[in-house]
């Protein structure tokens, strides 16, 4: 994919926005921007998930000025509650069991920022996602599949078990619950 960049970095540890970028944009550089991710009194999760994705860029393009610098974080909310990555097994076990016949909001926040060409914009993608009314032993074979749950409340859609447990998905891009609205990203990098 051709961009109008010429040197991009992902601020982000995650290997999962990492290798969702690399299958559209091969030549980027990552750097963890390591920040403070704790939600503020009274912060939706929407606005969290935004919140986290400009800290990240701005961070990160205040000693990188002439790169483009992207930012990205994903918030899911559940009941009104937000939700984090699980600390344990059992943690993911119970969010997760919690889902059953219900919903959960993901918000990805993403920003773009080129701080010497001042340019800074970004977006939050919305996908709700409608579970089934599983089971204990479908949540299990799931949970015993991961080698590891380091993603938003234990979620990953890729996971063929984990699809066994969703009902329907309300998305603008199926891959955006990966933790990368990538299609928002592929066309400001090309426009």
């Amino acid at each position: 994919m051709k961009n109008n960049y010429e040197q991009i970095i992902l601020g982000s540890s995650s290997i999962y926005r990492a290798g969702l970028l690399k299958k559209y944009i091969p030549n980027f550089l990552t750097l963890s921007p390591d920040i403070d991710e704790t939600p503020k009194v009274k912060e939706s999760a929407k606005d969290l998930s935004l919140r986290l994705a400009l800290t990240k860029a701005r961070k990160i393009s205040v000693s990188e000025p002439d790169a483009l610098v992207i930012g990205s974080d994903q918030v899911a909310s559940f009941k009104g509650n937000i939700l984090g990555k699980p600390k344990s097994y059992e943690d993911a076990y119970k969010t997760i069991m919690a889902f059953s016949n219900g919903e959960v909001i993901f918000y990805t926040g993403i920003a773009i920022i080129h701080k010497n060409k001042r340019f800074e914009e970004s977006h939050i993608d919305v996908t709700r996602v409608v579970f089934k009314n599983f089971s204990h032993k479908m949540l299990t074979e799931y949970l015993d599949s991961e080698e590891t749950l380091n993603t938003t409340a234990g979620v990953k859609m890729e996971s063929k078990l984990f699809q066994k447990l969703v009902g329907e998905i309300e998305t603008e891009d199926p891959e955006a619950i990966i933790g990368l609205p990538i299609q928002w990203l592929l066309k400001k990098l090309t426009s």
